[in-house]
This record gives structure tokens, sequence and C-alpha cells, in this order.
């Protein structure tokens, strides 16, 4: 089974990635509305069932999260086949995530996230240690907003020295089209971001320059309840891309997930359930 992707741990995907804008403000929101549904619900643990291309059980697979009884911390194990197996422990409060760590092979990655008084992500930073090195890194994303509440520009800072600004442009309904990042007054990469009618994100999309051309990272469509129904990821150095299929069940809780690559061959599928 080549992929691990639990609704409820959306958030850390984001770390790693481009566009700061969709991981670190959308995906955020993202995180705490499902945190939320969970406690409203009173679910006190999710498992997810990992399956083959021939639909057979994925054997050694697993992933369970666990919710404490007061809500403020999730456990997340996950293991695989070959015996690999990495616990992430999540920290909430006021219904908002706090922060996230998790030790593999003697990396502890943390990431801590602050907040305004009116409850906008403000800022969030990364560390990871090597502990048998004493070594680490960290990087902190801080974000700056409107009188309206929108957001407007981030400082990218890494290990203190390195920074990148970025900044975001919107359009005149107030919508986020453009991410431009910049290094010492250099332009060194845009995001575009493109929506539907309902003003749901459908296309992340910015110029691929071994191609020559602009082609879409992510790609979104949504049910009737304007939960994301398909979302296709396409790869920056091929022509493949894999197209994520998902569906809900009655309380809101994503149910099933399968992953189709471009032959349209299922590559796998997690199955939910909810405690």
């Amino acid at each position: 089974m080549k992929f691990v992707l639990s609704f409820v741990s959306i958030l850390f995907l984001a770390n790693g990635y481009g566009q700061y804008y969709y991981n670190d403000i959308m995906a955020t929101q993202a995180t705490n509305e499902q945190y939320k549904l969970l406690r409203a619900n009173k679910i006190h643990k999710v498992k997810a069932t990992s399956y083959e291309p021939d639909n057979s059980v994925a054997e050694g697979f697993s992933l369970v999260e666990d919710i404490s009884l007061d809500g403020k911390r999730i456990i997340l194990n996950a293991g695989t086949s070959g015996g690999k197996k990495e616990s992430t422990n999540n920290y909430y409060d006021l219904n908002r995530l706090k922060r996230t760590q998790s030790v593999s092979n003697g990396i502890d990655s943390r990431t801590e996230y602050s907040y305004t008084d009116k409850g906008f992500l403000q800022k969030i930073l990364f560390t990871t240690t090597d502990t048998a090195m004493k070594a680490g890194s960290t990087e902190t994303h801080e974000w700056s907003y409107n009188d309206a509440g929108q957001p407007v520009s981030m400082l990218k800072i890494k290990n203190r020295t390195d920074t990148i600004q970025v900044e975001l442009i919107k359009d005149e309904q107030g919508l986020i089209i453009e991410e431009r990042w910049k290094k010492k007054n250099r332009g060194i990469e845009t995001y575009y971001y493109y929506y539907d009618d309902k003003k749901q994100l459908t296309d992340i999309v910015r110029f691929n320059a071994r191609l020559k051309k602009f082609l879409p990272d992510y790609l979104y469509e949504y049910d009737a309840n304007g939960r994301v129904s398909q979302m296709t990821q396409v790869s920056a150095s091929s022509a493949s891309y894999i197209v994520w299929k998902y569906t809900y069940n009655e309380k809101g809780f994503k149910a099933e997930e399968t992953g189709f690559d471009k032959q349209r061959t299922l590559v796998g599928k997690m199955v939910y359930t909810y405690e």
C-alpha cells in the first residue's frame, strides 16, 4: 500500500510543500472544523482499513486515532507491513490545533500554532531535531491580515536568517487568486488559485519550467454539500497524476477514499470507521 491519507490528519501533508495559503490557512481551518465535528459527535476513535488494488486487505497496515476524553489530545498511531511505526500527538485548545509532535528514526518533529485574538492563524513554528546528532532546524511562518480579517502576506523564515516574502493577491470578491513568493525583492514562484461560482477552490496552478507552460498541481470537485468529492494530484516532474475520490457517511465524516492512476487503475483504497 503506497498511500496514507487521513482527513482528520490532513494538516500533516502541509509541511514541506508549497502553496502556503492553502497549506497554512485553508488546511488548518479544515483541520479545526473536522476536530469540532469529531467533538460534536463524541467520537473517541478513528480507524482506517487499507485495501490493495486487488481489493484485499493490506497486511500489516494500521492507522488509528485516539481522542482523549477532554478532547485536548489526539494520538495518531500508524504502521506499515514493513514494520515501521510512527506516533503523532496533536494538542488542541479552544477548538483549535495548537501543537503537533512526532518522533521517527531519532528525528523529533514539532509544529506549534498561534492565533490572533479573533482566531486567525498568526504563526506556525516548525522545529526538527536530530536527537542523535544534537542538531536541528527551524522554520517560521508569520501571517499578516488586513482590517477585514483577510490574509495579505506571510514571512517564511528558515533558521532565523533565510527569509522568503509571500504576498497574496485578491480579486474583487475578496478571494485569494495569486500567491507570489519573493526573496531579496526577486520573484521566485507564483501560484494561481481558481474557484467555481460557489467560491469553492477548484484549481491550484503554477508555471512548469520544464514544460514551459502553466499546469495545475491540484484540481478539486465537490458534492452537493460542499465537501471535496474528488482531488486530482498532478506530478510536477512527469505527465502522471492520481485521482482521489471521497465518499462521506451520514454525519459528514469521510467513509472511503480511493486512488486511481492516469490509466484509471485502482492504486488503493482506505475505509474509515468512527467510534
